[in-house]
């Protein structure tokens, strides 16, 4: 459960001892895919949003538990739901010698906006689209004028909109600036070969002196599961992300390197894409299908060890998460209910859908969709699956986004969203709203709920604000839960590191023994 501060003090933006100069050795991080760009306006990624964060900061920050804290930021002062005052750490230069100062912030925010970007951040900060949203106070002194009450978008500042040199990213070609970034982070690109590695050096000018803790780290990219393995055990890479559960024990008893795994934050769901009418605008077929499925067979046989339960669409980390003791899920597995409620609605033979899901990207995706099509099967719902990639799934789910079009069929979908900025204003508009990019669902009454609680300021009232949003989306079946996704590390037994409760590679924490 996220809290919400109204004013900061002047912390430091990790609570840890001051050290010397970052340990001499390189770190070696293994990914499944790529950075596209190291610009940090363009991209809204979650690799995107991690990695560039290691040369360009922003003005918030999450600790490796979750909790929001300034970075760039001193303080914050809230002067009314629509006005944000931010008062700037002094002293602070980019790498290029460049200050970061009222102006940089003014420039970097207002860069998102900028059409030759192309800025895929534009709709988390169409808030501060108007022209003057940002001015500049004093030289560590902005004020930022939103268009609207949005107290969320403090969250988005420690998540993307990273704090960019005016002088150096205004004279470059856009292009340049996707592999020649400059900032204030712990570290400097200073190599990039597509498709395979970007290589990094500590920031010789870096603010803080506890970090970074290593003095070099390679991002390298294997996409395959057990090539990621097997480069981990020869000692190749460090640290690798999504460990398979089949391939724990062979990790654990290699004497090089073993498996940590924590309860993550992406939340897999079945939703229903009901926003043109059609068959799932009916609250009873989509009880039955929720009745339909086993959720804690699936668990216990599919996902056991990879995963744990889900009862609602936030993760801990967000405002409006209920305690699962508080809040248990409502719609017990009950095939006959099912065929029960579908012949209420008017289906006593049952219906057929199509099922459209996204899968290769995570672990267990592929199991866990061809068990639920079979659960589905039983309670008298024929299922037509359609399993895509990531791009594919986008494309196909995209397309009906804003209008039904001729060919508009409704569908069930199987996705997952991690949200691990814990913003959950943006995390509800997008997965729930009715023009959210990874919501099927629309309902005018959720929109004008989310709107409210989005412009409170009050800790309290937020809080209460957005846990009736979410008892609204259970209530109506807006989606059915499924489970929410170990967050799986293979770390070589030369790393000292907690992994982080968001599971985001912040490389500076990183350290070697």
């Amino acid at each position: 459960m996220r809290k919400l501060f109204v004013a900061w003090a002047a912390l430091l933006w990790l609570a840890a001892p001051a050290s010397a100069a970052p340990k001499d050795g390189t770190l070696v991080i293994a990914f499944k895919q790529e950075n596209p760009t190291h610009d940090p306006h363009t991209e809204s990624s979650q690799i995107s949003n991690a990695l560039n964060r290691w040369v360009i900061q922003t003005l918030m920050h999450r600790t490796p538990q979750g909790k929001l804290v300034p970075l760039i930021v001193k303080k914050h002062k809230w002067v009314n739901n629509k006005t944000l005052e931010l008062e700037l750490r002094e002293g602070i230069k980019f790498s290029n010698g460049e200050e970061l100062d009222a102006s940089a912030v003014k420039y970097s925010l207002e860069r998102i906006h900028d059409p030759k970007i192309k800025s895929r951040q534009k709709e988390r900060f169409r808030v501060i689209g108007k022209k003057n949203a940002v001015e500049v106070l004093g030289k560590h002194k902005v004020r930022i004028n939103l268009a609207f009450p949005d107290a969320g978008f403090l969250n988005r500042l420690g998540n993307v909109g990273g704090i960019v040199p005016p002088k150096y990213y205004s004279s470059k070609d856009p292009i340049y600036l996707t592999s020649h970034p400059i900032g204030s982070a712990p570290y400097l690109l200073k190599k990039w070969v597509r498709d395979d590695r970007a290589e990094y050096e500590a920031n010789p000018v870096f603010w803080d002196p506890q970090y970074p803790k290593v003095k070099r780290v390679i991002s390298k990219i294997i996409p395959e599961d057990g090539a990621r393995v097997a480069a981990l055990i020869k000692g190749e890479v460090d640290v690798i992300f999504e460990v398979p559960a089949s391939m724990w024990d062979k990790v654990n008893a290699s004497g090089k390197a073993k498996v940590v795994a924590k309860p993550g934050i992406r939340i897999f769901r079945i939703g229903f894409y009901n926003k043109w009418g059609g068959i799932f605008a009916d609250k009873k077929v989509r009880m039955a299908v929720a009745h339909a499925i086993d959720r804690k067979t699936l668990q216990n046989t599919v996902v056991k060890g990879v995963a744990v339960d889900a009862t609602q669409v936030l993760h801990p980390l967000t405002e409006g998460f209920l305690k699962p003791g508080e809040f248990p899920y409502p719609y017990a597995y009950d095939p006959a209910k099912s065929r029960k409620l579908l012949a209420e609605a008017g289906h006593p033979n049952g219906i057929e859908v199509d099922l459209v899901a996204q899968v290769g990207s995570y672990l267990k995706d592929k199991d866990s969709i061809e068990v639920l099509a079979g659960m589905l099967q039983k309670a008298g719902i024929k299922v037509k699956m359609t399993q895509l990639n990531n791009r594919g799934y986008r494309n196909r789910f995209r397309k009906h986004r804003k209008e039904a079009g001729p060919d508009f069929k409704p569908f069930l979908y199987f996705h997952s969203f991690g949200g691990g900025g814990g913003d959950s204003d943006l995390q509800l508009a997008a997965v729930a709203g009715c023009i959210g990019a990874w919501s099927g669902w629309c309902d005018k009454d959720f929109d004008k709920m989310l709107n409210a609680a989005s412009a409170l300021t009050d800790e309290e009232e937020r809080e209460k604000a957005f846990e009736n949003l979410t008892r609204k989306l259970t209530n109506d079946v807006a989606f059915i839960p499924l489970y929410r996704l170990n967050a799986t590390f293979g770390l070589s037994n030369r790393v000292d590191w907690d992994p982080r409760v968001d599971e985001r590679p912040m490389a500076w924490e990183i350290g070697l023994k």
